[in-house]
């Protein structure tokens, strides 16, 4: 299940001076299933996950928290031996039910009391529904790719991949549109398909993170979720000078491993992926397989790899060049780390990052990784 990125200040608890007055939300209901269970309420912030409160689930699985809170903030039901959480949103005065199947803690639930946590619960139905057309997708590989040509079978699934991703982004955006004044639409700003696949991307998609921000922190200036986003838009000022598609790609000239200086530009007439990465970086590592399967497919027909290292020890870096494979192809790096003058030239914040490169020079592609690399070379080599 996806990971969401969570950027929220620690919690200001509700004050009141008459014990009288209820003072915060409740959240209760029943776990089927799970009768004897510990069940966790957890807040988000920042730097950690929060444990609030605990219970154990009674003989019919059910339970009941009080909690405070002035302004909406992100809570989670964890429940002892389920690693997925039920997230849901509290606002200051809520009386919030939730049920749930216990196997099925996140899935399988109903919300009622709090309208952000309905909000949020459609929202997840509808990226559910996406998890399970790509399994369906993945399904149908796995059962051609024995007897059907690859390359086409990969360029078909790809564009499935594709057109089912688009059209979730498109209903993203259109949850966001409709529900500006939610909390809700943050979650929507986060999510991802996978660990690296986020629908939305900061670079890319500014604009709607700053509407949504503008919206909620005036409605919500107190709540720490509200202002996690807006510390994320202050703390990523939009990046300036990073190529477009349909830009001549900018020469970059630096040091070989062994010492010897080497241009972008002395490969024209080649498709050429210039690649950031470092030995540091897990994505990077992660994605380098990736990689190399593309180039020893397509390395014939003329696609090359560039390679800049962000790496600061020429040790790290040329030990993970062997251990990763990658050593046909080209390296470079002046060793600087953020500090790299290629990565500086190309407006690269994050890595990894890439660009395709067309035979001319001009930029035809940025950040293709995973399905995507091998899609695109495919509908390059294979017309």
């Amino acid at each position: 299940m996806k990971k969401l990125i969570l950027l929220i200040l620690p919690v200001l608890f509700f004050a009141a001076c008459n014990d009288s007055v209820k003072k915060g939300f409740k959240v209760s209901g029943t776990i089927n299933n799970a009768a004897g269970k510990q069940l966790i309420l957890n807040k988000f912030t920042s730097q950690a996950t929060l444990q609030l409160d605990t219970v154990v689930l009674n003989e019919k699985g059910e339970y009941s928290f009080e909690n405070s809170t002035s302004s909406p903030e992100l809570f989670s039901l964890q429940l002892e031996g389920v690693q997925a959480h039920l997230i849901f949103i509290a606002d200051s005065l809520d009386e919030i039910k939730i049920n749930a199947e216990g196997k099925e803690l996140r899935s399988n639930y109903t919300v009622e009391g709090s309208k952000h946590s309905v909000l949020l619960k459609e929202m997840y139905d509808s990226l559910d529904k996406i998890f399970e057309k790509i399994d369906l997708l993945n399904q149908s590989y796995n059962n051609q790719k024995e007897t059907a040509d690859l390359d086409s079978l990969q360029t078909a699934i790809g564009n499935e991949y594709s057109k089912l991703t688009d059209e979730y982004k498109a209903y993203s955006k259109d949850f966001i549109d409709k529900n500006i004044e939610s909390p809700a639409a943050i979650m929507a700003l986060y999510q991802s398909i996978g660990p690296r696949e986020q629908i939305f991307s900061l670079e890319e998609d500014r604009e709607l993170f700053e509407k949504v921000n503008n919206s909620l922190i005036k409605k919500y200036p107190n709540s720490d979720f509200v202002k996690g986003l807006d510390m994320l838009l202050k703390n990523n000022p939009p990046m300036t000078g990073k190529p477009k598609v349909g830009d001549t790609a900018k020469d970059i000239t630096e040091k070989t491993p062994d010492g010897k200086e080497l241009s972008l530009s002395s490969l024209r007439g080649k498709y050429v992926l210039l690649d950031f990465w470092a030995a540091w970086c897990r994505p990077c590592r992660d994605e380098n397989p990736n990689v190399v399967a593309n180039y020893n497919k397509f390395k014939n027909k003329g696609f090359t790899v560039f390679q800049v290292s962000l790496d600061q020890k020429q040790e790290d870096w040329l030990n993970a060049i062997e251990k990763d494979g990658l050593g046909d192809w080209y390296h470079v790096s002046d060793l600087q780390y953020w500090q790299s003058a290629a990565a500086g030239l190309y407006g690269v914040r994050s890595i990894p990052s890439n660009f395709l490169i067309n035979p001319e020079g001009k930029i035809i592609a940025l950040d293709l990784r995973g399905p995507y690399l091998g899609q695109k070379l495919s509908e390059i080599f294979n017309k």
